[in-house]
């Protein structure tokens, strides 16, 4: 076995001695502290942080909520032209005109069955019919009537914060003749001043020709469009009063 000089072993013993003096000097303890001093934030530090998370906050919120706001807004134009498409089918399952209402500047609106004296002889099942004397009968399939009260004219609504903001009918001969069957049958719900105002949906799967426009209190609007020949409907974004207004504004100062 081989003996070490003296020589080499006084440098190996003065760094033991040095990362002794070291660990006396610095003990564990000391360096915990001298690390959480150096890890923690200054009050300066915290107050920017939660000023740009404010700033954030007042950027992001009211997006968000104009993003929510548009999305209900879609959502009521589709379950509107999902309504115009029941009562398109309605019509046409049962044989007999079905005509949708609403109130502008409101969110009430009321779809319904036609009742009209003519549809005694062409309604199918399912059709509610008058009877002489004013009675109302329901039909069935094996081709008896089953004695009904007259359909609810109740309104519906439209969700909270959406209104109507108008309800443009193309007129038709086809729409003022119903019109004056319905006043010949006693029915108010459509007459010749209020045709203009009504959705009609007929047996043959043909529509009236019109637009509804709602918007929300934000003033987003949306159109829903029905086609009359082919009772096709589709929804479309139409700009908003404000912003028509400063783009003609824009375009308009040379």
């Amino acid at each position: 076995m081989k003996m070490m000089s003296p020589d080499r072993l006084l440098p190996m013993r003065q760094a033991r001695n040095a990362f002794t003096v070291v660990d006396e000097v610095t003990s564990p303890f000391e360096l915990r502290l001298k690390w959480r001093a150096l890890s923690a934030f200054t009050l300066l530090e915290v107050m920017l942080v939660l000023a740009i998370v404010a700033m954030i906050g007042a950027i992001a919120v009211p997006r968000m909520e104009a993003i929510y706001e548009r999305y209900k807004l879609r959502g009521m134009a589709n379950e509107l032209r999902l309504i115009w498409d029941t009562a398109r089918l309605d019509a046409m399952r049962t044989g007999q005109s079905q005509v949708f209402q609403c109130l502008p500047e409101s969110g009430s609106y009321s779809v319904a069955p036609l009742v009209l004296q003519s549809d005694t002889a062409s309604a199918g099942a399912g059709a509610t019919i008058m009877l002489s004397g004013g009675a109302q009968a329901e039909t069935q399939s094996n081709g008896f009537l089953t004695a009904v009260d007259p359909p609810s004219q109740s309104a519906k609504k439209l969700e909270e914060g959406i209104t109507f903001v108008s309800c443009q009918v193309v007129g038709s001969q086809r729409a003022y003749a119903v019109a004056q069957d319905a006043q010949v049958s006693g029915n108010n719900d459509v007459n010749s001043q209020t045709v203009g105002q009504a959705v009609l949906f007929y047996p043959d799967g043909s529509t009236s020709t019109a637009e509804v426009r709602i918007q929300n209190e934000r003033g987003d609007m949306r159109a829903v469009q029905l086609r009359g020949l082919t009772g096709h409907s589709r929804v479309i974004e139409v700009a908003s009063a404000s912003a028509v207004s400063d783009s003609d504004e824009r375009g308009g100062v040379k």
